[in-house]
């Protein structure tokens, strides 16, 4: 009778398996997806500016006395700007304490210096920690 029994065990186990198998063939069926493809591929950027001749970031400052007294940004100049890179899109990023975006000013790359007027009220010029400049097509 072990013998029948035993059968009986390793028949009902080998059934549980076979459902499973079957259960999981059927979720993933009902999953859906499609393919799709994927591309990387990597280039090299060059500078219009030469690496000899650094683009200088500058500032002017405006005294406001509105809602706390200080001086404020009022403009930003790009200074040593490279003939390459005239009518160029120029973007900066006025950063504060800890990388905190203050403000981002944006206007076309001049010859020798930039001056982009239009800066976001407000910011104080006490508070400019760094600069990100971007000059791209």
């Amino acid at each position: 009778m072990s013998s029948a029994s035993n059968r009986r065990k390793a028949s009902a186990v080998a059934l549980a398996v076979v459902g499973l198998a079957g259960l999981s063939l059927a979720s993933a069926a009902t999953l859906n997806l499609s393919g799709s493809t994927l591309a990387a591929n990597t280039a090299t950027v060059a500078s219009c500016q030469p690496a000899t001749t650094p683009v200088t970031v500058g500032f002017t400052t405006a005294f406001t006395v509105a809602t706390s007294p200080s001086y404020k940004v009022a403009s930003v100049q790009l200074k040593s700007v490279d003939a390459a890179c005239a009518a160029k899109d120029v973007r900066v990023t006025l950063l504060g304490a800890g990388d905190a975006v203050l403000g981002e000013v944006a206007g076309k790359a001049a010859t020798g210096t930039t001056t982009l007027a239009s800066v976001p009220a407000g910011i104080a010029a006490s508070a400019v920690e760094k600069v990100a400049v971007v000059i791209s097509d």
